[in-house]
């Protein structure tokens, strides 16, 4: 039987030869279905697995990993703004079980939540941020969701009601479970499935695959490293 939590993610990866992609390949065992192709440094895994723990296991033989593909119709959203007094900040991905039905893997990593806490992670009706996250309409779906003894929640479920097609303009709100306090957000959008993304260096600054998750997302300081304290 297929697990529908199942889905397939793909990384890029700086692989230099078959003993690294042989390396990579026990970092993976027991995740799920794992192919890696070392001419395009690509590794695809087939798993139930939270995409943030893959690349943490990829990462710790040594070699850098960066998230080029999920599923096949895919949406995201950056969860970073009307956050300037919580400072909480991640990622939510959404991913198509079928092309024609509902049902969507939702996964995730939200960081500087408190420690240990019940919090919402919301969908709402719509992804109008220009007054943070007071303007994004009323609550389209929710889903229970808990912070780690780090303050970080890692995200895996199933929804089977969610469409794809349907979230993306929408926006992710994270919350209080208690007072419903609207902490960060985040427009969904159209997101890059499995072997689609093959960029290796922005176009439009030089900055590689490898430099920009420490970079700004945006802006004309992109190109300058963030200090890492």
């Amino acid at each position: 039987m297929t697990d529908r939590n199942s889905i397939k993610i793909e990384f890029a990866v700086q692989i230099s030869g078959e003993r690294c992609a042989e390396e990579v390949q026990s970092a993976l065992t027991g995740i799920g279905r794992v192919q890696i192709d070392v001419a395009k440094g690509s590794v695809l895994v087939d798993t139930a697995t939270p995409w943030i723990e893959i690349q943490r296991k990829i990462e710790a033989t040594g070699r850098k990993a960066v998230l080029s593909g999920f599923g096949g119709q895919s949406a995201v959203s950056m969860v970073d703004h009307g956050n300037e007094t919580s400072n909480v900040r991640g990622v939510v991905r959404f991913c198509a079980i079928s092309a024609d039905k509902p049902g969507t893997v939702v996964d995730g990593v939200i960081d500087n939540l408190a420690k240990s806490r019940p919090y919402k992670l919301n969908v709402h009706e719509c992804g109008d941020i220009s007054a943070g996250c007071d303007s994004v309409g009323d609550v389209y779906d929710s889903a229970d969701i808990s912070s780690d003894e780090n303050g970080r929640a890692t995200v895996r479920f199933v929804n089977d009601k969610l469409a794809v097609w349907d979230l993306i303009g929408r926006s992710v709100v994270v919350a209080e479970a208690d007072s419903a306090k609207r902490l960060a957000c985040g427009i969904i959008a159209r997101a890059a499935g499995i072997f689609e993304n093959y960029k290796k260096i922005c176009a439009c600054d030089g900055v590689t695959i490898w430099d920009e998750r420490d970079n700004p997302l945006a802006g004309g300081n992109r190109g300058e490293q963030k200090s890492a304290l």
